[in-house]
């Protein structure tokens, strides 16, 4: 019998990227499309394409009748016993007893493209960085806003990005802070950030400030980046523009600090909808389809 993938929330952007991702799967399966109120039938994977409140009220329900599930909202992400997994970094964390699998928030997911290459050589003491969010990463409602004459986002940098906490921080910046701790498996790292929206329609960007263990290698650490899988390294400035639509994080204008030599600064930039979401999500399907199912 031929295996099944579910998408379910098929009719928002990151379902629509994710059939398109889907088909890249050079395995035998089956896609099965549904909206977020279908009735969802028994599938060997449903990969949720919802947002929090109806993924918080159909991963339950689909536990009796799906093998597994890949969640692409925020909703389980910390919650314990459920690996948070980017492929290239903790593929491991999945296992035949994890029903329940969440996909990274996207501009962690560019943070950690970077760093993990990077932990067999360094211990990081403390990591910065300033987001430079595409407006794609809002969402269709969002999308169209931007496209509306007079739309607040239209040339623009908006610093705030989720729900503001009463502590000051934002929820998008505290995923920044503990999901990377999660993927990293580096409970005591230390992430100072501050995300910002700004008028570009996709591809996310950061400009991050590290610091290491120990004085930086830079041409060590340009190995490092260029050899880790969907990671590269370009001696040009690279932008959210060539960033987009392509499946690789970009990083550039490395450098050391000028006053500590074991601070970094770099840019990274990467398409949000494939890498930071509906390719993330894929390779995941693809590692199941592959290994568990």
């Amino acid at each position: 019998m031929k295996k099944t993938v579910g998408i379910i929330g098929i009719n928002g952007m990151v379902g629509q990227k994710m059939k398109a991702e889907l088909q890249k799967i050079k395995l035998p399966f089956e896609v099965k499309t549904f909206g977020r109120n279908d009735e969802v039938p028994a599938l060997d994977i449903a990969v949720l394409c919802t947002d929090n409140p109806v993924s918080r009220k159909l991963a339950p329900t689909l536990k009796d009748r799906v093998k597994f599930v890949v969640d692409m909202s925020s909703e389980f992400r910390m919650t314990p016993g459920v690996p948070l997994v980017i492929p290239e970094i903790n593929a491991h964390a999945i296992t035949k007893d994890t029903p329940l699998i969440a996909s990274p928030n996207c501009t962690t997911t560019g943070l950690v493209m970077s760093l993990a290459p990077l932990k067999p050589f360094y211990r990081f003491e403390e990591v910065f960085f300033c987001s430079y969010q595409a407006i794609s990463g809002g969402g269709k409602k969002l999308l169209d806003d931007f496209h509306t004459p007079g739309s607040y986002y239209a040339e623009n940098c908006v610093p705030l990005i989720g729900s503001l906490l009463e502590n000051g921080h934002t929820s998008e910046e505290l995923k920044g802070l503990y999901e990377s701790r999660k993927i990293l498996e580096i409970p005591d790292l230390k992430v100072y950030c501050h995300t910002v929206r700004v008028g570009v329609e996709n591809s996310h960007s950061l400009g991050i400030t590290v610091k290491l263990d120990k004085p930086a290698d830079l041409e060590q650490i340009k190995r490092a980046w260029n050899h880790f899988p969907h990671v590269k390294y370009m001696p040009s400035v690279v932008t959210p523009k060539e960033a987009s639509g392509q499946e690789d994080t970009f990083i550039c204008r490395l450098r050391q600090d000028v006053e500590d030599k074991n601070i970094i600064h770099y840019f990274v930039t990467f398409d949000n909808l494939l890498k930071g979401a509906a390719m993330n999500g894929r390779q995941i399907v693809q590692l199941l389809l592959e290994h568990f199912v």
